[in-house]
C-alpha cells in the first residue's frame, strides 16, 4: 500500500499512485458533485466527478462525532482505511463481488480520527433489489469468514447482465462463531425478505442473533435510542 502524508495533517492511502493524486484534488475541492445521496450528521455520500470519471465519495461522520466511536479510533485504522484494506484483499483473493475502494483519506489529532473519507468505484445501478442474488452473495461472504453488517436491499446493487455489486460494508472478519452470519441473514429475512426460506441451520448462534434482533426491535429500546440520538444531535447543532 502507498501512503502520502500532507502538510495539513491528512494521510492518503491507496494501492495505486493515481488515486493519491485524486486525494489531493478532493482535499483541494477540485471535483464536481453530481448527486448527494446522504448529507447528515451521521454520513456523507455523494457521486462526484474528477477528470470526467465518476466516483462515490463517502465520509463516515459518526466515527469522529460519537465519543465512544471516536475513542475506538485511537486503537483502530478507522472505517475508511479498514474498508480499503479488507475489500482489496478479498478482491485480490478472488471474491470480486464488491464496489472497489480506491482511496482512504484520514486526518487524526492526538491519535483520534478527526475526519475521514473513502473514494470508491461508482456502480451504475439498473435495479436495487434481487433477493436471490443478495442471499447468494451474502453466503459467499460468510464462506470467506467475513460479514456485511448492514444487509438491506439497497446495499446489493444489480449492475446489468444479472451481476451484482455489494456496497456499504467494511467486510470485517467473523470471530464469534457464526453469530454475525446469522445476524446478516436475519436482517434480510426479518427486515426485507420475510417470504424467503432461512438458508442456514438454526443452531445456538442463530438463537443468539435472533435474541439480539428482537431486543433491538423492542419498542422500549427503540425509544431510548431515539431519545439519545435527539439529545446528541441537538447538542451538536447548537
Amino acid at each position: 500500500m502507498k501512503k502520502q502524508k500532507l502538510k495539513n495533517g491528512y494521510i492518503l492511502s491507496a494501492y495505486e499512485e493515481k488515486y493519491l493524486k485524486l486525494g489531493e484534488k478532493i482535499l483541494e475541492n477540485k471535483y464536481n458533485i453530481l448527486k448527494e445521496y446522504k448529507n447528515t450528521l451521521r454520513n456523507y455520500v455523494a457521486v462526484i466527478e474528477i477528470e470526467n470519471k465518476k466516483y462515490v465519495l463517502k465520509s463516515p461522520r459518526n466515527e469522529h462525532r460519537i465519543i465512544q466511536r471516536k475513542v475506538g479510533t485511537l486503537f483502530k485504522d478507522g472505517e475508511a482505511l479498514t474498508t480499503l484494506k479488507n475489500i482489496n484483499e478479498l478482491i485480490k483473493n478472488g471474491l470480486d463481488i464488491f464496489a472497489k475502494p480506491y482511496l482512504a483519506i484520514v486526518k487524526r489529532k492526538n491519535g483520534f480520527i478527526e475526519e475521514s473519507f473513502i473514494l470508491m468505484e461508482y456502480v451504475e445501478a439498473f435495479e436495487e433489489k434481487n433477493k436471490d442474488l443478495a442471499i447468494e452473495y451474502t453466503k459467499k461472504m460468510h464462506e470467506k469468514k467475513i460479514y456485511h453488517g448492514d444487509c438491506n436491499p439497497a446495499n446489493f446493487v444489480i449492475t446489468g447482465n444479472n451481476s451484482l455489486k455489494v456496497i456499504d460494508t467494511q467486510a470485517k472478519k467473523m470471530f464469534f462463531g457464526k453469530y454475525r452470519a446469522h445476524y446478516d441473514m436475519l436482517t434480510m429475512k426479518m427486515d426485507s425478505y420475510r417470504e424467503v426460506k432461512y438458508p442456514y441451520k438454526k443452531d445456538c448462534w442463530y438463537y443468539m442473533a435472533l435474541g439480539m434482533k428482537k431486543f433491538k426491535k423492542n419498542s422500549f429500546i427503540k425509544n431510548i435510542k431515539s431519545i439519545r440520538k435527539r439529545i446528541r444531535n441537538h447538542g451538536e447543532e447548537e
